[in-house]
């Protein structure tokens, strides 16, 4: 049910019949019966009777002026004028008291109504004459009904509006509402008709002049009853307080004997310790569970004073308290205290103090509760231990070293000359001791470097482990930085020795970052955030050494985070664009291939190096997409070329995979999925992948590419020679072409001085039946050296730079050329020269 619309209907009905009764009010008075008496007492009702109310005691109901000057208007002038009053009069004081104008309305149309409806019941019951209602000498008895029906019918109407209105608003029941809020008022109306009637039989004897005269007595009244009320409500007040006091003094003299009861029986049954001492630190008695605390008997205590059992680093802080509960500027006191068992050793308690008064000494008695709180004490400072330190290595964790190199940054601020440094290491290469031993191998090792970490630093120093494997060492005081360095090359020293591992010799080494706090480092994130770009440098360098932190690291980190936000936006707007090298057959010189190369033409940086990008990609997740645009590119675009071509003359086109590709085990779908989507032929696609994926993904990378070669596509190793050459690995995987890598082909000349490992790979892929493509070829010299090694195919600047696609297609069309025949090595300087 909808109480809010319901109430608003409900109030909205009952101002309209307000109205009305005012209006025929308005319209049916006599206008004749106007007179300065009538006048004052519009006046004296509006302006002051509203504000005469008199709170009935006991109850919540008020006697108001307004009432009888209303009534006294209906038996004096008729029920027009009382009902135009009595809505004159509600109307100011509710805009005195409501702020919404709805309510103001509805409690003078509350006041309307029922007034017209007692004038309403009069005529029925025919009791409206002029003699009935002024009480002449044969109408006594109907005055005096007339006067029951008046406030009978006005408690009854007008309380009945406003239960209704509270019942809605309030969803509560309706006799409820009328019974808790309303019933008592009815005494309201009986006195305010009561007041009426007499008012106008003294005005019919003495004259209208004693209704005026009323008017100051009931103000003065007024005011002297409620004066004398609050009197009365202020005695009443202060004999509840003494009443209450009372009740409370009887209360604590209660506690007190039951309190003195429960001390005698605690002291003597108490779990914990409890002794009785005098001001001075006497003991004077104590109970038994004090002895088994402390160890020592009831008479050794009665032969000696507490301070000679306390542990004197606390024995200075507790007489501090204790001076201060006998002077009173404390009741009691609580905390930790130590005290010597009498064994010797150090036994933490809980220690309480309370006085306790003394009728035969001026100074109070002290009573001292003890609890043995040993083993809490030291399950806390485990928790502490493991809360703030590493588990494995027992070495300090990452937010207490934090919280310690904050420390040390706030007396860097504070105290003049002191320095502060960190040291931020990072493991090379640990990931590989734990695939390869195991973890249990690798937590052993992070022990084994925790330990030697120790070794290193200085005694003040704190060395910490973040996680994994990074560690850190704060060094902080006055000091030469030389030293912070010099601990690097002791750590590089100590790393050198190898350890030994359950059987296994491990080595291992580390990349440090060392970074000397200066005016720009204002918090430990700042500190870490630094050293860690030192670290990464040092790795960066070549790993195992150290870097020390400038301001050129920083600027590098930060241009190194624009270009991966770039390279992100990038990505995500498809600007990685494609070019192409053409790869020749050496034999017939004709071109059988094209390699796809991704490249990015930054807008502000101009053009960026894959080699700078693609690694950029890898490590922060974007390779897999990278990748597959650069492959629907190219397949839609080398796809369109074969439109152009006949059968036997379509080009095969090479698109490199990162090792980091097989990690996703959707790899061999999404690449079939772009197969299908460009109708890129598989039996022209090879796909290029480099030695590292056999041993970062073995068994996974060869199920992939197994699937791969069934659907027809070539599978190539790039790079051959520079990564984790391994011969079995060749013989397990569906590979057919091994591609040299440049930096083996740009060592060879025409004395055959350094062409052995060509020469080497040339014979282990006709061994094992696959072809060889030589990358990098820039001079003729090494494309005759190549063909005499029997190398089947090669590509490189001396044939052709990488160039977009529609350079590529103008390349390709003189192919075509029919004048011209197929491309052939002593045509390149002639077309290397038209581009």
């Amino acid at each position: 049910m909808n109480f809010p619309k319901i109430t608003k209907s409900y109030m909205t009905a009952v101002i309209a019949l307000g109205v009305i009764c005012v209006s025929l009010s308005f319209l049916t008075a006599d206008y004749t019966k106007i007179d300065v008496h009538l006048a004052l007492l519009f006046v004296f009702t509006v302006a002051i009777g509203s504000r005469i109310t008199i709170q009935i005691p006991r109850f919540k109901s008020y006697i108001s002026a307004s009432e009888t000057f209303i009534f006294l208007a209906l038996l004096s002038y008729g029920g027009e004028f009382a009902v135009i009053l009595a809505a004159a009069e509600a109307f100011v004081t509710s805009w005195r008291f409501c702020k919404k104008k709805t309510t103001v309305f509805f409690n003078t149309a509350t006041m309307a109504v029922s007034t017209s409806a007692v004038v309403l019941v009069l005529q029925l019951a025919g009791l409206y004459t002029e003699n009935q209602l002024h009480g002449d000498d044969d109408y006594r008895q109907s005055f005096v009904i007339a006067l029951s029906v008046i406030a009978l019918t006005q408690f009854f109407v007008n309380t009945s509006l406003a239960s209704v209105y509270g019942s809605l608003r309030d969803s509560n029941p309706l006799w409820e509402t009328w019974k808790n809020k309303y019933i008592w008022s009815f005494f309201t109306y009986f006195v305010g008709a009561a007041c009426a009637g007499l008012l106008v039989q003294l005005a019919a004897v003495m004259g209208f002049g004693i209704i005026v005269a009323t008017f100051p007595v009931c103000f003065f009244v007024f005011m002297s009853y409620r004066m004398y009320m609050k009197n009365v409500e202020i005695s009443m007040q202060q004999a509840e307080q003494a009443e209450q006091y009372a009740k409370i003094l009887e209360s604590q003299s209660d506690a007190l004997r039951e309190s003195e009861e429960r001390f005698r029986s605690a002291f003597d049954y108490a779990p914990i310790g409890i002794g009785l001492l005098t001001s001075s630190g006497k003991w004077l008695k104590v109970n038994h569970a004090l002895t088994e605390i402390l160890g020592y008997s009831e008479s050794d205590f009665m032969e000696m004073d507490f301070q000679s059992i306390t542990l004197p680093e606390d024995l200075g802080l507790t007489l501090v308290k204790i001076h201060e509960l006998i002077a009173g500027k404390i009741a009691s006191c609580q905390m930790e205290q130590r005290y010597i068992h009498k064994t010797g050793r150090t036994v933490w308690t809980s220690w309480s103090v309370s006085a306790a008064s003394d009728v035969q000494s001026k100074q109070p008695n002290l009573i001292f509760q003890i609890q043995d709180i040993t083993d809490k004490k030291s399950a806390e400072e485990k928790l502490q231990h493991e809360a703030t330190h590493d588990a494995l290595t027992s070495l300090p964790n990452r937010p207490f070293f934090m919280s310690r190199l904050s420390s040390a940054l706030e007396k860097v601020r504070h105290i003049g000359g002191y320095k502060v440094s960190v040291l931020f290491i990072d493991l090379d290469r640990f990931k590989v001791v734990n695939d390869s031993l195991g973890h249990l191998i690798g937590d052993e090792l992070l022990k084994g470097i925790a330990e030697r970490l120790r070794e290193c630093m200085r005694p003040s120093d704190i060395v910490a482990r973040l996680g994994g494997d990074e560690f850190t060492i704060l060094v902080e005081g006055t000091y030469d930085e030389r030293e912070v360095t010099r601990i690097a090359e002791r750590i590089q020293q100590k790393f050198g020795m190898p350890f030994n591992l359950d059987g296994h010799e491990v080595y291992s080494s580390a990349s440090i970052g060392i970074l000397h706090a200066s005016h720009k480092h204002l918090t430990s994130e700042d500190m870490m955030r630094d050293a860690d770009t030192a670290m990464y440098q040092a790795k960066r360098a070549g790993k195992a050494r150290h870097a020390i932190f400038d301001e050129e690291m920083h600027k590098a980190a930060r241009e190194m985070l624009q270009l991966e936000t770039d390279l992100r936006r990038a990505v995500e707007r498809n600007e990685i664009t494609v070019h192409y090298q053409p790869i020749y057959d050496l034999a017939t010189g004709n071109i059988e291939g094209i390699e796809s190369l991704a490249r990015w033409n930054h807008p502000m940086l101009g053009p960026i190096s894959p080699s700078k990008f693609i690694p950029l990609a890898e490590e922060i997740g974007l390779i897999d997409t990278l990748c597959e645009q650069v492959l629907r590119q190219a397949c839609n675009e080398v796809g369109s070329l074969h439109d152009r071509r006949s059968k036997e003359r379509q080009l095969s086109l090479s698109v490199n995979l990162s090792c980091r590709q097989f990690a996703q085990s959707t790899l061999v779908q999404s690449i079939c999925g772009i197969l299908d989507a460009t109708a890129f032929s598989p039996e022209h696609l090879k796909l290029e992948i480099t030695e590292s994926v056999f041993f970062e993904h073995a068994d996974r990378a060869i199920g992939m590419l197994n699937k791969l070669r069934t659907l027809g596509v070539d599978i190539n190793i790039d790079d051959f020679g520079t990564g984790y050459s391994n011969l079995s690995y060749l013989m397990k995987l569906p590979i057919s072409t091994l591609k040299i890598d440049r930096s083996f082909i740009s060592m060879v000349d025409d004395d055959g001085s350094n062409d052995e490992i060509v020469k080497a790979i040339v014979n282990l892929a006709r061994n094992l039946d696959l072809r060889v493509v030589a990358e990098g070829i820039e001079t003729e010299s090494q494309l005759r050296k190549l063909k005499e090694l029997n190398c089947e195919g090669g590509q490189g600047f001396f044939f052709a730079a990488p160039m977009n696609f529609p350079d590529l297609m103008q390349f390709l069309r003189r192919d075509a050329a029919p004048s011209s025949g197929a491309v052939r090595f002593e045509d390149i300087p002639t077309i290397l020269t038209v581009q």
